[in-house]
């Protein structure tokens, strides 16, 4: 039998088939390695973005009781001013009454005091 034709015009030699298959192994070993890297790489990216959906829906949440805080700060405000309100005009009231009353007595002891 005929031996087969060579492939190319170089020719069969062994060493040259084998450094090829050497050099075909790391090729391989370096894509698996890539292929590896893009795999961590992608679960990263997915815990990035995971963590980037957490800290958006902190946020959302902070946004929201950071206002229902400020309202209900305003809100104890307006509440501690009606509370003030309403004591000075209890302080005004009574002062007055107080007013009312020294010079109602005066005004009738006076009265009383001009009949004696």
């Amino acid at each position: 039998m005929d031996p087969l034709p060579p492939v190319s015009r170089i020719g069969w030699d062994e060493q040259k088939i084998m450094r090829t298959r050497r050099e075909l192994n790391t090729v391989k070993s370096i894509m698996k390695e890539n292929v590896q890297k893009i795999m961590e790489r992608q679960g990263k990216l997915d815990d990035l973005v995971e963590r980037a959906q957490k800290l958006e829906e902190a946020s959302d949440v902070y946004v929201k009781c950071a206002v229902k805080v400020l309202i209900g700060n305003q809100i104890q405000i307006l509440n501690f001013d009606f509370q003030i309100k309403r004591e000075m005009s209890w302080k005004n009231r009574a002062i007055r009454y107080a007013i009312i009353t020294i010079s109602s007595v005066s005004a009738f002891a006076g009265v009383a005091y001009s009949f004696l």
